[in-house]
Formats: structure tokens, sequence, C-alpha cells
């Protein structure tokens, strides 16, 4: 079995051309605005985007998620590096009393996995069709206004 070669940092910046020209598509990336989808971990970059998807797949087994939505700073881009990930988790079916605590242990397992803090907001679709019926629908037209969406199961 052969070994699998490592490589560090220094050795592959050592072999690249300072010369070479950069393609538009990056000096495009490079020049965006951050809207806070990576976040520095122990000196490792963290996609949020990947984060997120890993905490919709320990939504999977006992939610019906219909869409996540990345909103607040993280999707404003004024966010920090102490700024926990709000996400909206769009469900279907009958809502549940303790939905927001039941998430809230398994974005946790997401943040001992990652080091990213998810905030979960659970709402239901009947809820974010027609906002009125939500508790707060400035919240929602919030998020409506600022969000990002994710992930969505008809996409």
């Amino acid at each position: 079995m052969s070994q699998r070669k490592r490589y560090n940092l220094t050795d592959l910046v050592a072999q690249c051309d300072p010369a070479a020209p950069i393609p538009d598509e990056q000096k495009d990336w490079d020049h965006a605005p951050s809207v806070g989808f990576e976040q520095t971990i122990m000196d490792g970059q963290v996609d949020i985007g990947d984060v997120i998807l890993q905490f919709r797949e320990r939504l999977a087994d006992d939610y019906d998620v219909i869409q996540l939505i990345l909103f607040g700073s993280r999707a404003r881009g004024d966010y920090h590096s102490e700024s926990d990930v709000d996400v909206a988790v769009i469900l279907q079916g009958v809502p549940r009393d303790l939905t927001k605590l039941e998430m809230a242990r398994r974005a946790f397992d997401v943040l001992v996995q990652t080091g990213v803090r998810i905030q979960p907001f659970p709402i239901w679709e009947a809820e974010w069709r027609e906002p009125s019926k939500h508790s707060n629908p400035d919240f929602l037209a919030n998020i409506t206004r600022e969000g990002l969406t994710i992930w969505s199961r008809n996409k």
C-alpha cells in the first residue's frame, strides 16, 4: 500500500509562480464583499455553508426541513469573530413544543465538532407562508429581507 504524501504550506507556496496570471473569477472573488461564509477556527478556515449543511444532516432523521436560511450579521457581512450563525430552519409539519430546544442540542454537537456556534430558529411552513400567523411577523420580514438560502429541498 502506498503511503500518502504529506505537504506543508511553505513547500506549496514555494512552488507557486507569483508572476502567473490570475483568472478573472479569482479576482472577482477576492474583491467580493464578505458575507460571513468563512470563519477562522484554531488557525484554520471553516466554511460556514458546509457547517450549516452538517447541521442539516443532524436534523434530517427527525425533522422535515424545507429550507435553511442564513440571516443576521453573517448574511449582512457585519459579523465579527465571535458572531454566531443565525439559521432559519423552515419546517413542514405540525409545530412541536420542544423543537427549538432539540435543535439547540444538535447545534451544540456541531459546535463541539466544528467550533462554529449555530443559532437555529425553527419556523413552521404555515408561518413562513403567512407571517401574520407567527408570533413576530417583523422577525420573518427581516429574514426575508436579509436572508441567504443555504439549502432548499426544492433545489
